[in-house]
């Protein structure tokens, strides 16, 4: 098959498994070219989980109505971006890297480096939206730990962001993944 940058591959699967859940599995993926004679394809899944209905009087009420008050109690207990700083900090931490200082390196770094999603297209916006704790609306989220503010501050003030969270074991942090791929991309 030639390369196509337009070509999609779209993937969907239902079925229902042993363990009484239906599935739904969507995917699809589109190649990258990457030089003159290298490419490489990227895909995406979601997958998604629903129990089985084992009786009819299951299926009058669901999905369950989800109500505002059980909404914003779930909102209080942790805001997405924490989610999201936990869920990146445990991965790494079961490499045996320290998560939770590469992750508030990573803020800081991203936070004194303006240019650094610039130069990294599509990707680096993303990693720059999700390494800026205050991007968004201007509203802090009241659950976010201030030690994820105080990395975006201190890149901002122009700190030496592996001075100040030497316990990093990365030896570029999470943002030299992406500087390595584009410099390698460049030979």
């Amino acid at each position: 098959m030639p390369f196509n940058l337009f070509y999609i591959i779209i993937t969907f699967i239902t079925f229902i498994n042993t363990s009484h859940h239906f599935q739904l599995v969507l995917g699809f993926g589109t190649p990258v070219k990457l030089g003159s004679k290298q490419s490489m394809a990227v895909g995406w899944n979601f997958q998604f989980q629903y129990p089985e209905a084992t009786n009819i009087t299951q299926l009058q009420v669901y999905p369950p109505v989800v109500s505002s008050r059980a909404r914003e109690k779930r909102e209080m207990q942790e805001s997405d971006r924490s989610l999201f700083y936990m869920a990146v900090e445990g991965i790494l931490d079961r490499e045996g890297i320290n998560g939770r200082e590469c992750i508030l390196r990573s803020i800081c770094e991203n936070a004194a480096d303006s240019t650094f999603h610039e130069a990294n297209g599509l990707y680096g916006h993303l990693l720059h939206i999700a390494l800026t704790p205050t991007y968004g609306d201007g509203e802090i989220d009241e659950g976010l730990d201030p030690a994820y503010l105080e990395a975006q501050k201190a890149g901002q003030y122009g700190v030496e962001c592996y001075t100040l969270y030497p316990n990093c074991n990365l030896e570029n942090g999470l943002l030299g993944f992406f500087s390595v791929l584009e410099n390698e991309l460049q030979k």
